[in-house]
C-alpha cells in the first residue's frame, strides 16, 4: 500500500509539473481606441492553450482614469512592466496619472499577486520612471532581454514618412526607467542587403531567450513583387533588430508573415523561442525565427476563442466589441508571455 501510495504521489506530482511547464499565460492591454472614445482602456490575462481572456481590471489608479496607453509589454521574472507611447504632456512633472504624461515605465500585477502586505489591492503598480519619449512617436513596444537584465523599448510612428526612419530603440532600466537610445539618432535603418521596408514601422517587439531581439509590423511590408499565389506569405514582416555590435541600433528583415494584407497594427511575444504574433483585432499566430517564406505565421486555434475554434482571443466584458470575426476588444497591442508561461508571481 505504501509502494502504491508513493507510486500515485510521484504521478500526481509529474501531472502538475507537466501542467506547469505547459501554461501558456499572456498579458495584453486594448486601449479601445481611447484618444477617439473616451473609453476605458482595459488590462487581460490569457489562457494562450485555449484561448480564454479574463478581464483583470479597467485602467485606473486611486480613482482615477489613465491616460497613457501601455503599448508596450516586458516581463521580468515574474513582474510585468508596461511601457507607455507618447503623450503630450510635459515630462518629469511629478503629476501622476492625470498630468505629466510623457511615456512612462510603471508595474503591472496579475490575479493572485495582490492585494500586498500593505493593503494595497490594484493590478496597476506604481510608477517607476518616466521615459520622455519625444514627440511625433505615438507607438510604442517593449521586451526584456536575460542577456543583460535590461528592458529594451520601441517608439514608433505609422504617420512618419516612408521615406526617412519611423522607428527607434532604446535600452531601459527596469529600475529607474531611464532610457539610452541605440544607434543612428534618426532611427532604427537596415543592413546592407536587407528585404522588407527600408524604413519599417515597428509596433511588435519581443527578445528571445539567446537575447535575439526581433520587431514585428503588418501595415506596410508587403512584397512589391507580390505572388498571385494564395498560400504564399508575402505580406507583413519580422525582422531581427540589432541591439549591440556593429549593427547596433540596425534591423535585418527575416521573413514575410502572412498570405493576405492584414494591415494590423502587432504585439509581440515568445514563450522559450516560439514567438507569438497578437494583431490589434485579437487574432494570435504564431511562428519562429527561421528565415524565409516557408515558415510563415500559423494560425492558433483556440477551442475557447471567440468564435470557438478560431484564432480569436476571447473578451470577455470588453467595453468596445467589434465584430471580426468575433466579438474582440479594440486594439490589443501591447503583449508579453512572462516568466516562461507561467504568468506573473
Amino acid at each position: 500500500m505504501k509502494t502504491f501510495r508513493k507510486m500515485f504521489l510521484c504521478v500526481v506530482a509529474i501531472a502538475s509539473m507537466q501542467s506547469f511547464t505547459t501554461a501558456q499565460i499572456g498579458y495584453s492591454i486594448s486601449d479601445n481606441n481611447r484618444d477617439a472614445t473616451n473609453l476605458q482602456q482595459q488590462y487581460y490575462q490569457f489562457d494562450l492553450s485555449t484561448g480564454q481572456g479574463t478581464l483583470i481590471s479597467d485602467l485606473t489608479l486611486n480613482g482615477q482614469t489613465i491616460r497613457r496607453e501601455y503599448e508596450g509589454l516586458a516581463g521580468v521574472g515574474g513582474v510585468l512592466y508596461g511601457i507607455a507611447e507618447f503623450d503630450t504632456e510635459l515630462c518629469n512633472t511629478g503629476s501622476d496619472p492625470i498630468t505629466g504624461l510623457a511615456a512612462d515605465l510603471r508595474i503591472f500585477r496579475a490575479p493572485g499577486t495582490y492585494p500586498l502586505a500593505n493593503g494595497i489591492a490594484s493590478p496597476v503598480g506604481p510608477q517607476v520612471g518616466e521615459l520622455c519619449t519625444p514627440a511625433g512617436f505615438t507607438e510604442a513596444a517593449a521586451g526584456y532581454n536575460p542577456i543583460d537584465g535590461f528592458i529594451y523599448a520601441i517608439a514608433a510612428d505609422d504617420l512618419l514618412p516612408a521615406s526617412a526612419p519611423r522607428s527607434r530603440i532604446y535600452r531601459v532600466s527596469p529600475t529607474t526607467g531611464l532610457k539610452t537610445q541605440i544607434g543612428d539618432p534618426a532611427g532604427i535603418t537596415l543592413t546592407a542587403g536587407s528585404g522588407g521596408d527600408q524604413n519599417p514601422y515597428f509596433d511588435g517587439f519581443t527578445i528571445l531567450p539567446d537575447g535575439r531581439a526581433y520587431g514585428s509590423e503588418a501595415r506596410f511590408t508587403n512584397n512589391p513583387t507580390q505572388s498571385t499565389d494564395p498560400n504564399v506569405a508575402d505580406n507583413a514582416g519580422i525582422y531581427r533588430i540589432f541591439l549591440t555590435g556593429p549593427n547596433a541600433g540596425r534591423a535585418t528583415f527575416t521573413k514575410y508573415l502572412f498570405a493576405t494584407d492584414v494591415n494590423r497594427d502587432t504585439g509581440l511575444a515568445n514563450n522559450g523561442f516560439t514567438i507569438y504574433v497578437l494583431l490589434e483585432d485579437g487574432r494570435v499566430y504564431t511562428t519562429t525565427a527561421e528565415a524565409g517564406v516557408a515558415v510563415p505565421a500559423v494560425p492558433a486555434v483556440f477551442p475557447n476563442g471567440n468564435p470557438a475554434g478560431s484564432n480569436v482571443l476571447s473578451t470577455p466584458g470588453c467595453l468596445r466589441p467589434i465584430a471580426f470575426p468575433g466579438q474582440f476588444c479594440g486594439d490589443l497591442e501591447g503583449f508579453d508571455i512572462p516568466n516562461n508561461g507561467n504568468g506573473l508571481r
